[in-house]
């Protein structure tokens, strides 16, 4: 059985995360017999976040200073990984841990997996305010655009991919903020490398504090550098050609 090793960025999650992890997730995990290892990023907080989650028994807990973005915390994660298999979810849960089981069960006919809100066959019960949905679409429709995409979905935080993938994006990754979501997916295209979008159930974290503006404007600046960045993200030659 393939190991799989799930990475969960963390920052000010010093409240709920003892819980979702001794509670929900170690027992999930458990119960459907998974060959896991589960790494636990702490991305400079400001709360106890470092001190709880190394207390939680079964886990990796990797901690750094100063804050450096969600992409930062996965990048540290993926560095640290030993699984066949690599993967990130939220650490609020937002995405169904059910989409675990479809990971485990398509990881050897594929690559890369993505979640995807947007799907038809997704569920989201608790969908997110008017304004966010819009900022949402305008940022997938601009997304597509620029970068010749087709995805239903980028930013939604479930990500998997095989080892030597991970290990090599991050090698080469050089956004921390909430555009490297879109950089993954670039080097996937970049690199010929078919990725499978898959519906999930999703509820959105009402507790957020991601400042829309100010992170919209972050998010269209690290879309530049990402395609300034392009020959960089290359294994080959091959990927460029259909890339215009």
């Amino acid at each position: 059985m393939k190991k799989i090793s799930i990475i969960i960025p963390c920052y000010n999650e010093g409240a709920c995360i003892k819980e979702n992890i001794e509670n929900k997730v170690i027992p999930f995990l458990k119960q459907h017999d998974f060959n896991y290892e589960l790494i636990l990023v702490d991305d400079g907080s400001k709360d106890d976040t470092k001190k709880v989650i190394e207390s939680i028994d079964g886990i990796v807990a990797i901690s750094y200073l100063p804050n450096r973005g969600k992409g930062g915390a996965v990048n540290e994660g993926i560095k640290a990984a030993s699984g066949d298999y690599i993967m990130f979810m939220d650490a609020d849960l937002s995405t169904d841990l059910s989409a675990l089981l479809v990971v485990r069960n398509k990881c050897s006919q594929y690559d890369f997996i993505i979640g995807s809100r947007h799907l038809k066959e997704s569920v989201l019960p608790q969908k997110q305010p008017l304004i966010r949905q819009f900022i949402g679409y305008v940022c997938r429709c601009l997304v597509n655009l620029k970068f010749h995409f087709h995805y239903k979905d980028t930013q939604c935080g479930f990500k998997a991919m095989k080892k030597e993938i991970a290990k090599d994006i991050a090698n080469k990754q050089i956004i921390n903020g909430f555009a490297f979501d879109v950089e993954y997916l670039y080097y996937a295209k970049l690199n010929k490398i078919p990725v499978l979008e898959i519906p999930v159930v999703w509820i959105n974290d009402t507790s957020s504090t991601v400042k829309i503006t100010s992170s919209s404007i972050q998010f269209l600046k690290d879309m530049k550098k990402i395609k300034k960045n392009k020959k960089n993200y290359l294994l080959s030659e091959t990927g460029i050609k259909d890339e215009q």
